[in-house]
């Protein structure tokens, strides 16, 4: 019997982009090991905006976002490790 994965929401989010409320997907095959990770997307396919439901990467000592939460560590394309606000509420980038 497989665990349950620990959501990050309990309700699905806004975007922080364009206040829409967003909806919950699964990542298929993903070049950056994001394979089968649950994550919302903004219902408005223009607005591109994402965020994880997990907590990969959300570590003790990461530092914390400009919104005062908890930032996650993530692999980005065409970058390095990154921390980011880790429920997309605000922009902090701080790079690994």
């Amino acid at each position: 019997m497989s665990e349950e994965i620990p959501r990050l929401f309990e309700e699905d989010p806004s975007c922080r982009n364009c206040n829409s409320i967003m909806v919950r997907n699964q990542t298929h095959g993903n070049a950056n090991g994001n394979e089968n990770r649950w994550f919302y997307k903004c219902r408005r396919r223009e607005c591109r905006g994402i965020v994880f439901d997990d907590y990969e990467g959300i570590r003790e000592g990461n530092p914390p976002c400009d919104c005062d939460e908890f930032s996650r560590v993530q692999r980005e394309q065409g970058r390095d490790y990154v921390f980011r606000c880790a429920r997309g509420e605000c922009e902090f980038v701080q790079v690994y």
